[in-house]
């Protein structure tokens, strides 16, 4: 049925990408790389008798995995050591505060204790003919005699010296023709230096497979602890990641707990299940298109994981590629031949990915979009949808597999650095590169700053420093500064008209305490919940002296959602508050709900909830990130916001459209630009001191932030006013680190704990050549709580180690839709909000009238 499904409705409408002649533009110029792995025409097969993976079933799909040893020519692997750019100041000679209280910690780290005193060459090797996989490439150096080296596939690493040059021959493993290895003297090295990091890396991951994991992505796992979660077609892999880095001096190993999420379906079976649903081709198409795009794949037969980005409707397996001999091969051929895999449905379409920057470090060549293509029944889905992802019994489930707590998280870092210690064949690896591990994990002190007083109207409050959590206190005290709801609509359909009713008086009773006066709003009443319904009595009612309009919508529908979003956020701009007539109908919480969106309200408005006591009376704090557009992958919205008050209470708004570097230049200059006039509007003056938060940039991208955005925005800064030169620093904030950290449990020692908020690490664990540190600004209620990283790249602001540390914890506590503590500055988590808003459902540019509201909460 399905083949007859891909024949008819693909094949009559072969030229459908996207029904946009933007998608065939770009698809058509796509090629199958020719020199990616899978499509390279040249050197050998791999073992006879390998599984298929074309079956749809993930028992296969590992059993393929296992049978080619987790094979990947993965040679260039990132190294844990890359050459990010140094960005501690000269003059900063202790990088340690001094406040708060000390507390014993223990991280997830493992000393490599090294003391060689050898010689370590590398050479790079080259196959002729030329052999892909690192599984056979090994055995073939082994069979010239090649042994007691550590190779990655590409570089090899020995002690002894097997001068300048050598060439050497052999028979092919497993076709027995003759093959060619040359090895080149690239370097002489030792322990201290650069290409040490690298061949710890190789060692590690040397110990991880003698310990039974499995290489899956980038990551190893246990296949034989392997979680089956039946009920929702998952497979759940537990297992480790590891990264080796010098931190202050001291070459370690940060491990972790890692777990992958393996879906039983294959790309294949889920467009096997969209063309059997709808009738029409088109739906069908785009029903996969917005199940698909996004999603990560994995190929078993060569152990890469992709990003599908589209699917090329035009084409299917029997697509010719061009080998390297210029030859013309099918992909059903190349299969066959490579892989001894025989493509099932010869008419299904193909999935559309980029190839990653390894792969591009192999060779991999690709034309000027990056596109190569593969087949959807050798793909397998990891991860969750969307829709799993809102299936509260599937998440409550994997929680308890995935949401690990201090203490069983210890067990298991332990119980992994004692498995390689006790292993044999791990000792001896150890041994031969004169390299021993610490027999525990590192064990350091961290600092826990002082619980911050919550200033209200009338009122200063302090919360539990355990929790910080000040939601209970909160909801009954006067706002500093509240704005009246005068003149507003209330919009629903004809069947919540009763809710409706009592929402607006919940309201005016939970806003009063608030100090908010809320006047009975203009009650718009619709036949039908629509789209066009909603968005027709919007226009007519929407503007600008208006205060609030606010939605009750009856489901979460996202096109409706969007739509509503873009009229009142663009076309009529106008506060906006969307609500879901399930969540006031919820019994005896309907006044809880009103308090939180009579919070939510206010700020909207421009008003301010609370403040914490901020030193600097003339500072401005911004927040810049980044979201991926959900309707063009080329393009992302940044968000930037900028403080305009003394307390950094009150917020300017901007969007960018990023499509290109240049784009994001000229936004932050125009950002930078109209932030500093408001701020001038506001005080009177512009501000002494600028610190950037920047969220939502790699390591890999430290350098353009350096060379690019900081000169931007220090350049637009000097040009605001003759003579003006504000103290200027930029921190780089990341939330996805490896890092974690453990406290004694002071009512039983033999238990570990989350460290309490306000706790910070700024040594030890950190990097030498950086200004930075590790703050746990918030309570974790299940798991293990995620430290956020914080690296000073600039610093002009005069403000001490400790003050720099302190304000990054006293601006966790200002975002208003959470009366407790966040992972990260309240500016960040704004800019977070405003460029997801503007990549999912805005699509450009808010209304520049909206900037100095906090409008996207």
């Amino acid at each position: 049925m399905m083949r007859s499904a891909f024949s008819f409705n693909y094949r009559r409408n072969t030229m459908y990408l996207r029904g946009c002649a933007r998608s065939r533009g770009r698809l058509s110029r796509s090629i199958f790389s020719r020199d990616h792995d899978l499509v390279s025409g040249e050197g050998s097969s791999i073992a006879t008798g390998a599984t298929s993976p074309t079956s749809s079933t993930l028992s296969e799909m590992t059993t393929q995995l296992d049978s080619l040893s987790m094979a990947t020519d993965d040679s260039e692997r990132y190294p844990t050591t890359s050459k990010f750019p140094k960005t501690r100041p000269s003059d900063l000679n202790c990088k340690q505060g001094e406040s708060g209280q000390q507390i014993a910690l223990v991280a997830n780290y493992i000393k490599m204790l090294a003391a060689p005193k050898w010689d370590l060459y590398r050479y790079h090797c080259s196959f002729e003919p030329n052999i892909e996989l690192r599984k056979i490439r090994r055995e073939t150096l082994a069979k010239a005699g090649i042994k007691d080296v550590a190779f990655d596939g590409t570089l090899l690493y020995s002690f002894e010296d097997f001068g300048s040059e050598k060439t050497v021959s052999c028979k092919h493993p497993v076709t027995d023709e003759s093959v060619t290895i040359k090895m080149k003297r690239t370097s002489t090295a030792s322990p201290e230096s650069p290409e040490f990091f690298h061949l710890a890396n190789l060692i590690v991951r040397k110990l991880l497979e003698i310990a039974g994991l499995k290489l899956l992505g980038r990551n190893y796992y246990a296949f034989d602890k392997k979680i089956e979660l039946d009920r929702y077609k998952l497979t759940l892999f537990p297992g480790f990641m590891t990264a080796v880095n010098v931190y202050e001096g001291q070459l370690m190993i940060n491990v972790d707990l890692s777990t992958k999420v393996m879906n039983k379906q294959t790309v294949y079976s889920i467009l096997m299940d969209k063309f059997n649903r709808f009738d029409d081709t088109k739906q069908a198409q785009d029903a996969s298109l917005k199940e698909l795009v996004g999603q990560i794949v994995l190929t078993p037969y060569n152990n890469e994981t992709y990003k599908i980005l589209d699917i090329a409707w035009d084409k299917d397996p029997n697509y010719q590629f061009t080998k390297r001999d210029a030859t013309q091969q099918s992909l059903c051929q190349y299969y066959q031949e490579k892989y001894q895999v025989k493509i099932k449905d010869v008419q299904q379409p193909l999935i559309v990915v980029k190839a990653s920057k390894r792969m591009a470090k192999r060779g991999a060549k690709k034309d000027e979009s990056g596109m190569i293509f593969l087949i959807p029944e050798l793909c397998c889905i990891t991860g969750i949808s969307d829709s799993m992802r809102q299936d509260f019994s599937l998440m409550k489930e994997m929680s308890t597999y995935t949401h690990v707590g201090p203490s069983e998280r210890h067990q298991q870092l332990n119980g992994f650095l004692n498995d390689i210690q006790k292993r044999e064949e791990g000792r001896k690896e150890l041994s031969k590169w004169q390299i021993s591990l610490d027999k525990e994990l590192v064990q350091l002190t961290g600092r826990t700053m002082e619980a911050e007083p919550i200033i209200y109207k009338d009122r200063t409050i302090k919360y539990n420093p355990l929790e910080a959590d000040w939601s209970r206190d909160g909801r009954s005290l006067a706002h500093l500064s509240a704005k009246h709801l005068d003149k507003w609509i209330l919009i629903y359909c004809q069947r919540d008209s009763q809710v409706a009713h009592s929402f607006v008086d919940s309201l005016y009773k939970v806003c009063t305490p608030f100090g908010m006066r809320v006047d009975f709003p203009e009650m718009i009443e619709l036949p039908n919940d629509r789209s066009e319904t909603f968005i027709r009595a919007i226009e007519n009612k929407a503007n600008p002296q208006m205060d609030l309009i606010c939605c009750i919508l009856t489901n979460n529908r996202k096109d409706r959602y969007d739509a509503i979003k873009k009229v009142l956020c663009v076309d009529c701009p106008v506060p906006s508050q969307m609500l879901l007539s399930k969540t006031l109908q919820k019994p005896g919480q309907l006044m809880s709900v009103a308090t939180k969106v009579g919070i939510q309200i206010n700020a909207k408005l421009g008003g301010e909830i609370w403040a914490v006591q901020i030193p600097s009376k003339t500072i401005m704090v911004i927040g810049i990130d980044t979201y991926r557009d959900s309707q063009s992958r080329s393009s992302q919205m940044i968000g930037f916001v900028a403080s305009i008050n003394s307390t950094c209470t009150r917020y300017y708004s901007r969007v960018i459209e990023q499509r290109s570097n240049k784009d994001l230049i000229t936004g932050l200059k125009l950002c930078m630009e109209s932030a500093l006039q408001k701020y001038h509007e506001v005080n009177g003056m512009l501000p002494a001191k600028i610190i950037v938060y920047r969220d939502g940039v790699t390591d890999f991208q430290l350098l353009d932030v350096i060379e690019n955005e900081l000169p931007t925005i220090n350049e637009t800064c000097m040009k605001a006013q003759e003579g003006y030169d504000p103290k200027l620093g930029m921190v780089i904030v990341k939330k996805r680190g490896s890092a974690r950290f453990f406290a004694r449990d002071p009512r039983n020692n033999r238990q570990l704990i989350n460290p309490p908020p306000g706790t910070i690490i700024d040594h030890t664990v950190t990097n030498q050549e950086w200004y930075d540190f590790y703050l746990i600004s918030q309570m974790a209620r299940q798991g293990t709580v995620a430290p956020t990283h914080f690296n000073v790249i600039w610093d002009r602001t005069g403000l001490k180690v400790d003050h720099m540390q302190r304000l990054t914890q006293k601006l966790c506590h200002l975002y208003y839709n959470w009366p407790g503590t966040i992972r990260v500055p309240g500016v960040c988590q704004y800019a977070h909000k405003l460029a997801f808003l503007a990549a999912q459902s805005l699509h450009t540019q808010p209304h520049e009238s909206l900037a100095d509201k906090l409008f996207y909460l």
